[in-house]
């Protein structure tokens, strides 16, 4: 269906932000590669503080959940070459994907579609250019 390149990230909340990142990059010799720091109006709006360490040849993103876990976590994504959305959509509606959402990528006409497997694991189908 999907020619798969390899796993972009594994998202997860972090109950305690800085102890996460010590992990990441003390523990395992990671390195962040972004950190977003919402302004009052995105956190009013949900959004969380966010760091990216990347580990080898993925990265982990880690969500600021000292006020409790987010709902979309954990959840893994993974590489996949560029399609235009509609022809992806038509392909997982095809083969009855229980989709979620459909999600733009910031600053980008990139775009990732969240899945369920039948267990209710969520999987991120990033459909970037540079796939």
């Amino acid at each position: 269906m999907f020619d798969i390149k390899g796993i972009r990230t594994f998202a997860m909340s972090a109950r305690d932000l800085e102890k996460s990142v010590d992990f990441y990059t003390k523990t395992l010799g990671g390195r962040i590669v972004r950190k977003v720091e919402p302004n009052e109006e995105q956190l009013k709006a949900g959004q969380v503080r966010e760091v990216d360490v990347r580990l080898g040849n993925f990265e982990v993103h880690l969500f600021d959940a000292s006020k409790g876990p987010r709902a979309a976590d954990p959840h893994h994504t993974l590489n996949i070459p560029w399609q235009e959305q509609d022809q992806a959509l038509k392909a997982l509606r095809e083969i009855g994907a229980n989709i979620e959402k459909i999600r733009p990528h910031r600053d980008s006409e990139n775009y990732s579609i969240n899945v369920f497997d039948p267990d209710g694991n969520r999987w991120e189908l990033s459909f970037a250019k540079e796939n």
